[in-house]
């Protein structure tokens, strides 16, 4: 399981394959770990996954539009690693983290005072994908295949024992080989059939080069909690308010970007302009990402459902990637996303 929990940041997942694969548009420098700080009351280092991307334009429009200051908060982005943050705020020097619900999972396993109080991403973000002309484009269709994987952490490991757990393919009789964050390159040049990665990454090369693509989303299969707010219960217990403040902020966010998506993916270049060197492809993955922040209805932005978090804790440990039973029902809550409508 300690291995498992030394993974990069899943959601934000995507940016963290796209830095590796080498797209132009985003900077390939490796964050410094997050350091031991204590925040002040109103004074908030959000800590979210890896380098600055279009990818966090919601969270760049609650702070550009003036949501988060509307509660008294001041918010800072950090990038760095979800684990770091995690442990961080378990040990009260954070107050907030964007983790993913199976980070939440782990983190109790090991211990962690960690509670996922709003959702953010109503999709788990993994894909298994590849070209058309190699014939996959059902989770049967993997039988017999060889499928490439950054390795065996990680989120796209979970997406992917979370595709063989539901629909129970043999996974004996499928090649899973490790690639590192190379899918798109491997399958272009057939060393492997398929290859689990992010839908606004290797999908989103492969739709820049114009090659036709066959797309397993594992969230068709097996509806995993992913990204959200996270806090922990020192903080919940003391200071009640400033969580509402926090999810109320972020979720306006993520509303407005998903209601004026241009104005949100400008935002996003105003805090990457990075990205602005390659606009073309940084808004075709900004553009990939918005089906995975939309909720089924929009009184439901921000709910996470109550039945995913126990169905998750029983694959995850079915599936070898917790040694222990994780009760759920304390893991998350949609107290605040209510208080905050």
């Amino acid at each position: 399981m300690s291995k498992l929990f030394v993974r990069l940041s899943s959601f934000l997942v995507p940016i963290f394959l796209l830095v590796a694969c080498g797209v132009p548009s985003l900077p390939s420098s490796t964050p410094s770990p997050a350091a031991p700080m204590t925040e002040s009351a109103d004074a908030i280092q959000l800590g979210v996954g890896y380098v600055p991307s279009v990818q966090f334009a919601p969270l760049y429009a609650s702070i550009e539009k003036g949501y988060f200051a509307d509660e008294g908060l001041s918010v800072s982005l950090e990038y760095g690693y979800e684990t770091d943050f995690l442990k961080l705020l378990a040990a009260g020097k954070r107050a907030f983290v964007i983790a993913s619900g199976d980070q939440v999972i782990l983190g109790r396993a090991q211990g962690l005072p960690v509670t996922y109080v709003a959702e953010w991403y109503t999709k788990y973000p993994v894909v298994i994908f590849s070209p058309v002309e190699n014939g996959v484009a059902t989770p049967q269709d993997l039988v017999g295949r060889t499928v490439g994987i950054p390795g065996l952490y990680g989120t796209s490991y979970v997406g992917w024992k979370a595709l063989v757990y539901a629909t129970h393919l043999p996974e004996e009789q499928i090649t899973l080989k490790t690639v590192g964050f190379n899918q798109t390159a491997v399958l272009q040049e057939g060393l492997v059939d398929a290859a689990v990665d992010y839908a606004a990454n290797g999908p989103v090369q492969f739709q820049m080069q114009k090659i036709p693509t066959n797309l397993i989303v594992v969230d068709d299969y097996m509806h995993l909690p992913s990204n959200g707010l996270v806090t922990s219960k020192q903080v919940i217990d003391s200071e009640p308010d400033r969580v509402t403040g926090m999810v109320r902020a972020m979720l306006r966010g993520v509303a407005y970007t998903l209601e004026h998506p241009n104005d949100a993916f400008q935002i996003s270049l105003k805090y990457v302009p990075e990205a602005a060197q390659d606009v073309k492809t940084n808004r075709a993955i900004f553009d990939a990402s918005l089906p995975y922040w939309t909720p089924a209805a929009a009184d439901a932005l921000g709910f996470t459902d109550p039945a995913i978090w126990p169905a998750t804790a029983q694959f995850m440990q079915q599936a070898g990637l917790v040694d222990q039973t994780v009760a759920t029902d304390a893991i998350w809550t949609n107290e605040f996303v209510e208080k905050a409508r």
